[in-house]
This record gives C-alpha cells, sequence and structure tokens, in this order.
C-alpha cells in the first residue's frame, strides 16, 4: 500500500491537472494525506531522534502543507507555480522507502 506522501502526491497531481479549476475535495483529501505523513515523521522523530535530514524533511512538509491550504483557499490568484514546486519537495520524500506514513 502506498505511503501517505504518495498517496498525497496523487492528489496533487489531480489538481494540477484540473487547473485552473480548483477541486476543494482534492485538496482536502491531499491535505489529509499529508498531516497524516506529517503526524508519523514527527513520531519518528521522537522516538529515534532528530537529525538535520529528517528535520529538513519535515519541514517541506509543512512548506507542502502550507501551499496546499493556500490554493485551496487562496486569498488572490491561485499560486499554481507554488504548488508545482511544493509537487516536486513531495516527490522527492514520496520516492524514499522511509518516508513514514
Amino acid at each position: 500500500m502506498a505511503n501517505n506522501a504518495s498517496r498525497a502526491l496523487a492528489e496533487l497531481d489531480k489538481a494540477l491537472a484540473s487547473k485552473p479549476e480548483v477541486d476543494g475535495h482534492v485538496f482536502s483529501a491531499a491535505a489529509h494525506f499529508l498531516s497524516l505523513q506529517r503526524d508519523a515523521m514527527a513520531a519518528r522523530q521522537r522516538e529515534t531522534g532528530a537529525t538535520a535530514d529528517s528535520r529538513r524533511k519535515l519541514e517541506h512538509v509543512n512548506a507542502v502543507i502550507s501551499v496546499v491550504l493556500g490554493v485551496h483557499f487562496p486569498l488572490g490568484s491561485v499560486p499554481w507555480e507554488e504548488l508545482e514546486k511544493a509537487r516536486g519537495w513531495l516527490a522527492e520524500l514520496a520516492d524514499q522507502p522511509n518516508a513514514g506514513g
């Protein structure tokens, strides 16, 4: 079964494929899987200790969550470029076998 990072990545791919339409259900699902991913990573850090690499990965997941919420509820124009950048960070994480979640 795919980890939560992979599931969130699949939702972001759906979102990017449907632009310029913003599908709230897709962004809600992505935020859900990203939150599960973040929680799993934070729990692992508490159990095994945080490293510079694990902190960086957690920062990237938090940044992706922020971008997803910003696209889901934009204050102005939809920041699609930021979502594409965030998708790249998430793709790197999803490709790692010990991504957690």
